[in-house]
């Protein structure tokens, strides 16, 4: 064990967060008994819409498909990945959200009560294999409404109602005794909405009383004052924007909740390129997103209309939207000192759109697995910024674990002139000798595109940097830089800086979504020498 990146990584958690993982590894996950009960008639909820698009056409005969992936799980019984899991663990844990409760309700009922029937008695919590992802707080809080919406659709017969109730009561017991004290962040505003769906449908006050307190407390920490997540991750911000939709409408009295909703909604269409998706800033994924999020309004309730335009989410991005240029520019923190897991190292990195298609991409997110996939997509080397000496500017490790954090340093956006200037730099690599410091400062005015690096300090150091390119754009060698082509056009890129510098083009691998794996090209540039040294990038029209 490395001592000194475990202190740097604990140092900044709250102690409820250890004290709730201390409890957890001394005496085990609350698990509630379960016992026999008259649930009389549940109460009647609003009808929310499925967040997601879900796929139930192999379900039938045991194919499972969801995350771009299939896997033949069987059909009596079902196999359902229970015990440890070292691969694959995010598609294991989203199999246990049941998001194909509710259209199997409307299609074939008799197949969702075999499934289900399936599942509780494969899954039963007693069972320490089921524990890790079946009953994992998370997955309960997500697993909860899907069982109210097929309740909803009168798919549950009479001959499994109580077998059905019993076990969605001690699913909501269970969530409401492990709340993730220790991870907070968007998994606390998830386990709040079980809770509400839960409480609301039982009519039982405890749970809707701590869902509210819960939904208050973290709206307010979670939020700011311009709507964005603290998280900063576009999906995630959309995950906890739908979220807080539904508090909104099971929890009607909430008043506050409303505003923060919408303060959300203006910023989840600020995090959007020109062609409706989002920025993959951080942990981040095309699909799945919320149903609402790819349509015009940004929010589960219809919103007044906010334009997408130019807007600087104070000390933490820069998003511009001009002509040709669309251009989102991270001069902030990483992310939460609390809950970093989502953050990759990639202070001051840029993404940006040419005449509305991507250009500069960030390479996203493959999957939540302990590989070479996910070390890649968290690296610094990876994103459209700056490496010293092959190490990460903030100190990521294993799959959600970050040490020590890049800290931002005097971030400032102007869009004047019809342009952008902008410039921020951070103390990633202030620990490294010689106290290294990279500052970026971006210019855009009109169709050119120029971003000065400016690495300061002292010694001799190895820098790399380069543009990862959106698989629609190829790239070609020329003098002092590249020549790069696609349906929108032509451009040139130079990259100017001192004689030892070299460019290269490079193949690189970029995860647009969850289990996407496709092939590009990354401009890339290194320098080995003495520091001060600057490296400018210009992107025209060819």
């Amino acid at each position: 064990m490395d001592l000194g990146r475990t202190f740097r990584t604990l140092r900044p958690l709250h102690w409820s967060q250890l004290a709730a993982r201390a409890r957890i590894a001394l005496l085990g996950r609350r698990r509630p008994a379960q016992r026999a009960r008259d649930f009389g008639t549940p109460a009647a909820l609003p009808l929310l819409p499925t967040p997601h698009e879900v796929d139930i056409s192999g379900l039938g005969d045991g194919r499972f498909r969801h995350l771009n992936a299939e896997r033949r799980l069987g059909t009596g019984p079902v196999a359902w990945q229970l015990g440890a899991i070292a691969a694959e663990r995010l598609w294991v844990v989203t199999l246990h959200y049941h998001e194909w409760a509710a259209e199997l309700a409307r299609a074939n009922p008799a197949l969702l009560e075999r499934l289900l029937r399936d599942w509780i008695q494969a899954c039963d919590p007693d069972d320490d294999d089921a524990l890790a992802l079946a009953w994992n707080a998370y997955a309960i809080a997500t697993r909860i409404p899907n069982w109210v919406r097929a309740w909803q659709a009168g798919a549950i017969g009479p001959g499994f109602r109580s077998e059905f109730l019993a076990s969605l009561w001690r699913q909501a017991a269970f969530l409401a005794a492990n709340l993730e004290w220790d991870l907070r962040a968007n998994h606390l505003l998830r386990d709040a909405a079980g809770l509400a769906w839960a409480g609301r449908f039982f009519d039982h006050a405890p749970w809707r009383r701590t869902a509210a307190e819960l939904a208050l407390a973290q709206a307010r920490e979670q939020v700011s004052a311009e709507g964005l997540h603290f998280e900063l991750s576009p999906m995630y911000h959309d995950h906890a924007l739908h979220d807080l939709g539904e508090l909104c409408a099971l929890l009607p009295e909430l008043a506050p909740l409303r505003e923060t909703a919408a303060r959300m909604r203006a910023a989840s269409l600020r995090l959007r390129h020109p062609d409706g998706d989002i920025a993959l800033l951080n942990d981040a994924s095309l699909t799945p997103r919320p149903r609402w999020s790819r349509g015009a309004e940004a929010g589960p309730e219809p919103a007044a209309r906010v334009s997408p335009d130019s807007f600087f989410f104070r000390d933490q991005l820069v998003c511009y939207r001009g002509e040709p240029w669309s251009l989102f520019f991270d001069v902030g923190a990483i992310g939460p000192d609390c809950q970093p897991g989502h953050a990759h190292a990639d202070s001051l990195s840029i993404e940006a759109s040419y005449a509305g298609a991507r250009l500069f991409v960030d390479p996203g997110t493959y999957a939540y697995d302990l590989d070479a996939r996910r070390r890649y997509d968290r690296s610094t080397a990876a994103h459209n910024t700056v490496a010293l000496d092959r190490q990460d500017s903030s100190e990521v490790w294993h799959i959600f674990r970050v040490g020590r954090r890049a800290r931002p340093i005097e971030p400032r956006a102007s869009f004047a002139r019809g342009g952008l200037e902008a410039s921020g730099s951070h103390d990633g690599y202030d620990h490294l000798p010689g106290r290294p410091r990279h500052r970026r400062e971006v210019a855009l005015e009109g169709a050119r595109l120029r971003v000065r690096d400016r690495i300061g300090g002292d010694g001799t150091h190895e820098l790399e940097g380069g543009w990862l390119l959106a698989p629609a754009v190829r790239a070609a060698a020329a003098p002092g830089g590249f020549r790069l082509g696609s349906a929108r056009g032509e451009l040139r890129v130079a990259i100017e800086g001192p004689p030892q510098l070299r460019r290269e083009l490079a193949t690189r691998a970029y995860h647009p979504e969850f289990g996407v794996e496709l092939e590009t090209q990354r401009l890339a540039w290194h320098y080995r020498g003495p520091l001060p040294v600057e490296i400018t990038t210009v992107v025209e029209p060819a």
